[in-house]
Order: C-alpha cells, then structure tokens, then sequence
C-alpha cells in the first residue's frame, strides 16, 4: 500500500471517530506512521485531504451504484432505491459515517452528496409516474426523506440493521412491491 493510501486511511479513520475538526494533520501522520510535510504534499491542506477522502468515497458509491442498480421494470427500480441506503452505508460504512458528520457543515461534502443524488430525483418522479401515482413528486420527496433517515439513522447508530431492514420492508409494502 503506498504512503498517499495510508495518509487516506489514517484520515478516514480519525476523522470517523474524531471529526474532521478535532483531528490534526499531526494526529493523521502520527496514525499513518508518516510525515506531516509527506501529508502536505500529498493534499495540500486538511481541507485538500478532507475533499479527497469525500471524492473518492463518492466515486466508490457510483462504482457500487452501476453494480447493485440493475433492474427490469419500475417496481424493481423502487426496490432497488428502498434497499440503496443500507447497502450502500455497509459497503463502506466509516465513509458514510464521516459524511453524515461533516455533512450539516461542510459545503463541500454537501456539493458532493447533492451532485450524487440529483439523477435519481428525476429518474423516481418517471418511476411514480410509471406506477400511476398522481403526485409522483411528493411520493418522490417522501420516500428520499424516508431513506435519507434510515441511512442517517443507522450510520449514527440510532436505529439498528435489522431496525433499518424493518424500514425497508415497510416502504415495499407501502409500495405493494412484496
């Protein structure tokens, strides 16, 4: 693994546990068992490392969301965005963890998050309106605010998997899609 990686690792790491406020690039070097001025170099600044942690660990959500998002109709499409969050949070889950943190506060991981999910807004209101709903928008706003909660929700450990699993399988049934 090269030294660019570990400094990467180490970040994610403390800035999970920590904050990204709270953690110094003192800390980060010391974790990542290298150089201060190696960070520097590498990133530029904290900030510099914190947008690169948030880049690629949107980049890695897309790379999961092509796998994962393969469906036939609407109703599998529906089923697929319902269970999204939960996989997407177990895939990397210190990365999620650390956004739901910086998320309220930080105009970049706010730009990132909001550049992620702009697509599927428009792609949702086509599927209610596939499925006959007469305000495909509104159930579009309230099944993102619904999953935007589950994911927050069991990244902060307020709610458990099975908990947030029990979620899921409610807006499938809301949805007669099981």
């Amino acid at each position: 693994m090269s030294k660019k990686q570990d400094i990467l690792d180490a970040t994610l790491k403390l800035f999970t546990e920590n904050g990204a406020r709270a953690t110094s690039t003192k800390s980060i070097a010391l974790q990542a068992n290298t150089s201060e001025a190696l960070i520097f170099k590498h990133f530029g600044s904290k900030d510099g490392l914190l947008e690169e942690i948030i880049k690629t660990g949107y980049q890695d959500a897309v790379k999961f969301l092509t796998q994962f998002f393969v469906y036939q109709n609407a109703q599998e499409y529906l089923i697929k965005t319902i269970d999204l969050p939960i996989m997407l949070v177990n895939s990397n889950f210190d990365f999620w963890r650390m956004q739901y943190k910086i998320l309220p506060l930080n105009p970049i991981a706010q730009q990132y998050h909001n550049n992620f999910l702009n697509p599927s807004e428009n792609k949702l209101t086509d599927i209610f309106n596939e499925l006959g709903y007469q305000n495909a928008q509104i159930e579009r706003d309230l099944l993102i605010l619904v999953i935007d909660g589950i994911w927050k929700n069991y990244v902060s450990e307020k709610i458990t998997l099975e908990q947030a699993n029990s979620m899921a399988v409610l807006l499938k049934k809301k949805y007669n899609l099981i």
